[in-house]
């Protein structure tokens, strides 16, 4: 998973979870009003590894989002 910094990255907190070399999932932090989803998948990802890369966010929301707000402030 990564984080990205000022300047390249922006609100809403998100993560990017990598999957190997064939893509790349985008998933936003849940916000007061919304629960955690899936923003964007880019390259040749398939639905069970989405989903896993779902519940790794979900796993660890919580330390994701410190580090999103130790970064973006």
């Amino acid at each position: 998973m990564k984080i990205y910094g000022p300047p390249r990255e922006h609100p809403p907190a998100h993560v990017h979870v990598e999957v190997g070399r064939v893509g790349v999932v985008v998933i936003r932090l849940a916000l007061a009003d919304n629960p955690l989803r899936v923003w964007r998948v880019h390259g040749e990802v398939d639905d069970a590894t989405v989903i896993e890369a779902v519940r790794l966010v979900e796993g660890h929301e919580a330390a994701i989002r410190a580090a999103w707000e130790r970064i973006h402030g």
